[in-house]
This record gives structure tokens, sequence and C-alpha cells, in this order.
């Protein structure tokens, strides 16, 4: 059985182990961050606490979209089902 081969990673730096039969990865050895500056860090959680922000509300928005577009769904429906008291909903197994 051949020896694995060492890769090093392009992006992160990365030491790699790759199986030569199969091309897989077996072992994979990242490498560690230097330490930083304490306000460096609150800076960096500063800055993603305002991205996180804008995406909740961003969040929050869809779902109240999301909610009268349901309800216009829901209501539709009902009105359609109302107009034709005797059909039947269609079944999704007839189309098979």
């Amino acid at each position: 059985m051949p020896e694995a081969l060492d890769v090093t990673c392009p992006c992160c730096s990365a030491l790699l182990k790759v199986d030569p039969e199969t091309g897989a990865v077996v072992w994979a050895d990242k490498k560690k961050e230097p330490v930083q500056d304490f306000d460096d860090l609150v800076n960096r959680v500063h800055s993603r606490r305002s991205v996180l922000d804008e995406k909740f509300a961003r969040s929050v928005q869809q779902n109240r979209n999301q909610k009268d577009i349901l309800e216009k769904k829901f209501e539709e429906a009902r009105k359609r089902a109302a107009a034709d008291p005797t059909g039947r909903p269609p079944n999704p197994f007839d189309n098979e």
C-alpha cells in the first residue's frame, strides 16, 4: 500500500494527507491562527453584529411578506372550494 501524499492547501495553508489510490483526504492539519489583539476581536464582533442585525431585519421582513402571501393563497383556495362544493381536491397520485 503506497504511503499517503502530503499536500499543502493553497487556500488555508493546511497540511493534507491524501491517499494516492482513492484521492481522498485522510488527514488534515489546519494551521492555527496567530493570537490577535483584544481590541481587534472586539471590533470584529461589533462589525459582525451590524451585519447580523441587517440579516435579522431582512428575515423578519420576509416572514411578514410570506405570511401575507400565504393568507392570500389560502383565501383563493377557499373561494375556489366554495364555488365548487361537490368537486374533489386533486389527488397527487393521479398524475402517475
